[in-house]
């Protein structure tokens, strides 16, 4: 293995959260399956620094066991040298918001840039069963912005980076988080996966149609009304599949009523992020996520489970620093 570069010290990486606006082939019905979209989002990061000196602060274990993973990954059957791991900030887990992704990119990019080992997302991604059917958050550590992966072929390491694309800075999203539950995952989310029926052929051509021809056009032209009907459309063609799994179209039962209630009142770009429970609104500036944000705090405050985050999108890669 090799040794640890004496130039430097430590190593912080800084990353982001990332919503899941929905795969586009739940058909099952050719080899290369799955294939989604999603967007960076600016709200919650994940923050940490490796470093050879020891650290003060107790390590979340499961942090620390991704550390751990990632150290065998890379020794080649030699032992390798005890680091220590300091995280400043978390993407929260189980909330649909891609945590356990950015963890791993996070920790496997700081330990390999402080070791001189290459820094190969797709590899790190992989050691860590990583993108196992979207390849979203490895696209967004790597560019930001909203991307579009190819889903899974039989010789796929990690779904492929399709399109990329700045997403605008005026739009906003308004996220509705229920902090009573946890999304499905784990043991749980595969087990769901193999029993959900597959949507049919025609409603996987028809998103993947309006994906290329609305989707996408409308996200370079900067068309909100366009742009928040697709992704409207691909939720639902999501919801379809995993609401038998979920017990409806969301996860929480909260966010739904909340989520419907946009619906009602003519909101096209609603919906849920990955297995939630969270759920998101798409606005057309600032000033309307911040409105809508004060109003659903007030008229939700005795839910103490219940919390309204404003969020851009973010349009850079994950940040990697190292310290002399």
């Amino acid at each position: 293995m090799n040794a640890v570069n004496s130039s430097i010290r430590s190593v912080s990486v800084t990353t982001h959260g990332r919503l899941h606006l929905g795969f586009f082939d739940l058909s099952g019905e050719s080899e290369r399956r799955f294939g989604s979209v999603g967007v960076a989002i600016d709200a919650y990061q994940t923050a940490l620094t490796i470093s050879t000196q020891a650290q003060q602060d107790e390590v979340d274990p499961w942090a620390f066991n991704i550390l751990q993973q990632h150290l065998k990954s890379i020794a080649a059957n030699k032992p390798a040298q005890p680091l220590d791991l300091n995280i400043r900030q978390a993407v929260p887990r189980h909330s649909g918001l891609g945590s356990g992704t950015q963890m791993a990119l996070a920790i496997g990019a700081g330990v390999n840039t402080l070791l001189g080992k290459p820094l190969n997302t797709a590899l790190i991604a992989s050691a860590h069963q990583r993108g196992a059917r979207s390849g979203i958050g490895i696209a967004t550590f790597d560019h930001g912005g909203l991307v579009v992966d190819g889903g899974r072929g039989p010789e796929t390491i990690v779904p492929p980076l399709l399109a990329r694309h700045a997403f605008p800075a005026e739009w906003h999203f308004l996220l509705i988080v229920d902090q009573s539950r946890d999304g499905l995952h784990g043991n749980g989310e595969k087990t769901a996966f193999k029993r959900l029926l597959p949507q049919t052929v025609a409603a996987s051509k028809d998103i993947q149609h309006q994906l290329l021809m609305q989707g996408l056009p409308a996200l370079v032209e900067r068309d909100f009304q366009a742009f928040s009907a697709f992704v409207g459309e691909l939720q639902n063609y999501n919801a379809d599949y995993f609401a038998p799994a979920q017990g409806g179209a969301y996860a929480s039962q909260s966010v739904a009523h909340i989520l419907n209630s946009f619906k009602q009142q003519g909101f096209h770009g609603v919906g849920q992020t990955s297995w939630g429970p969270t759920g998101f609104v798409l606005l057309p500036s600032k000033a309307d996520a911040l409105r809508m944000q004060a109003d659903l705090a007030q008229r939700h405050a005795t839910n103490q489970h219940l919390s309204f985050i404003v969020t851009a999108a973010i349009n850079n890669a994950a940040r990697i620093e190292t310290n002399i």
